[in-house]
Formats: C-alpha cells, sequence, structure tokens
C-alpha cells in the first residue's frame, strides 16, 4: 500500500514541476493573476511532500519519528484550506468582481484559515484534530470533519458569486470551477471512507493541470491589451472549419481615422478606443460566436452561421451600441468603423487567405468610400 502512495504522490508531483517549470518561462506573456496560479502549484506541491511524509512515517518506531509523524500532520492540517482559498482568489481575478468584493472575500478566506490555524494550536493540548498513539500511529479526531465542512463551506459559499456574475464568466472558466468543486471533493470523500487512500492533493493536482489548459494556455493565445484571441487564435479555428467543410461567415472590422486618434490624442487615448470597440464586439455578438484581434486597429468575427443576412445584422448592432456610447461620453473625437464580410459555405477548395482576402477588399472599399 505504501508503494502505491509513494508512486500516487510521485506521478502527481511531476504533474505539479511541469505546471510550475511552464508557467514561469512563459511568465512575461501571462497576465497578473497567473501568479495566484503559481502559489497554488507552490502550496499544492508542499501539501503533496507533507502529506507523503505523514504516510511513510506512520507506525515507525522511536521517539524521533513520533514528532515527525505529529509535526508533519500538525502542518497538513495548518495549510488544509488555504489551496482552496487561493484557488477561489484566482477565480476571483478570472471573473469581472468588483474590487471591493475581492477585498471582502479574503478578508472571510482569512478569517476561515485562521479558524484551522487556532484548532491546530488547540490541538497540542486537546487533539481534537489528531493524536499519535506510542505506536506512532496517526488517529484522525472529531474537528477532522470541522475543516472538511469549512472547505465546503468555502466552495459552495462562492456559487452566489456564479450566478451574480454568470454573464462575465467565459466557459472554460465555468468547466475549471466545476472541476474544482467535483474532484477534490470526490478525493476528500474517498480518503475519509478509507484512510490511507492519497487522493486529495493529487486531486488538487489534476485540477491544476484542468487550470493549466483550460485557462493560462488560453491566456498566452490572448491579445494582451483587449483581452481577445489574437490572429494566430482566429486562423486556426478558420482552418479547423473548413478541413472539416463546416460553413461559417467572417466580418473584418477597421477602425475609421485611428491614426489621428493617436497622433491628436496620444497612445494611451488610442489604447482606451482600441478597447472600447472590442468591448461592443464582444456584446455585440451571440453566445458561440468570436471576436478576435486581427492587428492594430483590425478586429475579426467569426459567426457560426451562413445566413444572407447574418453580418449585416451583426454589423447593425455594433454600429447602434457604439453611437450610444459616441453619445453618452465626452470625448473630442469620434468612434466609427469599416466593415467587409465573407462567407464559406462548406464547399472545398476554398481557403482561410481566399475568405479574409474577400472580406478585407470589401471592408476597404467601404473605407475609400467614405473618404
Amino acid at each position: 500500500m505504501l508503494a502505491l502512495q509513494m508512486v500516487i504522490y510521485g506521478y502527481a508531483s511531476l504533474v505539479l514541476l511541469f505546471l510550475v517549470l511552464d508557467s514561469r518561462a512563459n511568465k512575461r506573456m501571462l497576465p497578473e493573476k497567473s501568479k495566484w496560479f503559481r502559489i497554488i502549484l507552490y502550496t499544492t506541491l508542499w501539501l503533496i511532500f507533507s502529506e507523503a511524509v505523514t504516510m511513510f512515517f506512520d507506525g515507525r518506531p522511536g521517539a524521533v519519528m513520533y514528532w515527525v509523524v505529529y509535526l508533519s500532520n500538525s502542518v497538513l492540517f495548518l495549510f488544509n484550506v488555504l489551496p482552496l482559498s487561493l484557488w477561489l482568489i484566482y477565480l476571483d481575478e478570472c471573473i469581472l468582481i468588483t474590487e471591493r468584493e475581492r477585498k471582502i472575500k479574503r478578508i472571510v478566506y482569512a478569517g476561515l484559515n485562521l479558524v484551522v490555524v487556532a484548532l491546530v494550536v488547540i490541538n497540542f493540548s486537546t487533539g481534537v484534530l489528531f493524536t499519535v498513539t506510542s505506536e506512532n500511529r496517526y488517529v484522525r479526531g472529531d474537528a477532522v470533519y470541522l475543516i472538511m465542512v469549512i472547505n465546503y463551506l468555502l466552495y459552495f459559499g462562492y456559487l452566489p458569486t456564479l450566478a451574480k456574475y454568470r454573464k462575465f464568466i467565459r466557459g472554460r472558466t465555468f468547466e475549471l470551477i466545476l472541476a474544482l468543486g467535483i474532484l477534490p471533493i470526490v478525493g476528500a470523500v474517498i480518503q475519509m471512507l478509507y484512510y490511507g487512500t492519497p487522493l486529495i492533493w493529487p486531486m488538487m493536482a489534476l485540477v491544476a493541470l484542468a487550470a493549466h489548459i483550460l485557462v493560462e494556455r488560453e491566456e498566452i493565445r490572448k491579445d494582451g491589451l483587449t483581452g481577445l484571441p489574437s490572429r494566430v487564435t482566429f486562423e486556426s479555428r478558420a482552418q479547423y472549419k473548413v478541413d472539416r467543410l463546416q460553413p461559417f461567415s467572417i466580418i473584418m472590422i477597421d477602425l475609421d481615422h485611428f491614426k489621428m486618434i493617436n497622433d491628436a490624442h496620444g497612445h494611451e487615448e488610442g489604447d482606451e478606443a482600441i478597447k472600447v470597440i472590442a468591448n461592443l464586439l464582444e456584446k455585440s455578438i451571440k453566445q458561440g460566436d468570436t471576436a478576435y484581434r486581427y492587428g492594430g486597429d483590425e478586429f475579426i468575427l467569426l459567426i457560426e452561421s451562413t445566413l444572407p443576412d447574418i453580418a449585416e445584422k451583426v454589423i447593425e448592432r455594433l454600429k447602434t451600441s457604439l453611437n450610444k456610447w459616441n453619445e453618452s461620453n465626452q470625448k473630442p473625437y469620434t468612434l466609427s468603423f469599416s466593415a467587409g464580410a465573407a462567407v464559406y459555405d462548406g464547399k472545398k477548395g476554398v481557403s482561410v487567405y481566399e475568405l479574409f482576402k474577400t472580406a478585407d477588399e470589401i471592408m476597404y472599399r467601404q473605407k475609400q468610400r467614405k473618404h
């Protein structure tokens, strides 16, 4: 049994080490919130090591072994609630939560962790969490279930946040939230029922792997200014659909007189204009469609429809939203755009380049007419 436990811990540690190395290698390309992901990785590695120590030395004779078992279990309990707290902080950064809410949540997370610290301190005199027998074997105490309840309260108490900000939660982040709820809880239940089955922290390693695939790797492929997927992502997605003969439409968007905004008002104001357009684009398309920043002041929409008037409807929605923005914001300039569309009907022999060229030429002619 011990050999199996060490193998499980070993594999989980290798997964986490790989994620640490990859995250550090891409540190400059990742957003600020990814620092929390790295802290989670280090914390989970530390807890896997601590639990491996408790398992390895449990029941070994000697006075020194008594303290090794006792202190390693104390460390394990001390940090028991910390990983989930860190995950929730990470999710707060992924979702558009106000700064005030973030501060309140972190106070709550800190308070619950302090409750656990108090239980560990009390345990030295009461044994409410665990005791170590004369044979140096760990014996679970009743307060273990209290720590389990605290973890459940943390996770399920977070669900109202998901309801409140559901419109701002991307599909992949939602998948991560599900993984965070299901995997460790299943592992905890099994480990509580069958002591010696090491599943809680290896399950947390799987959650970290899910976050790496679903969120962190996606961040590298995003545009740094707008948060939209990049040109590379668009070309990959469009080529995937062409290869499988799946019909779709594309719309090229180009800001009018963008250079004048930069020259007259500075590049910071130009960046703000780019972010405004990016935000309006995301609001003007339906779920399932995607907006990309193609480069500079150019954007491209991938629409999962080939209806004859679909491009006109999307463009009209964007124009309406932009007119409202121009009216409500006292800016010394007016934002407008030119657009061109192309449709892929699912036939062979058409390339992504040809579609892009068609949309780009229509957009350019529209821009020339305006000038």
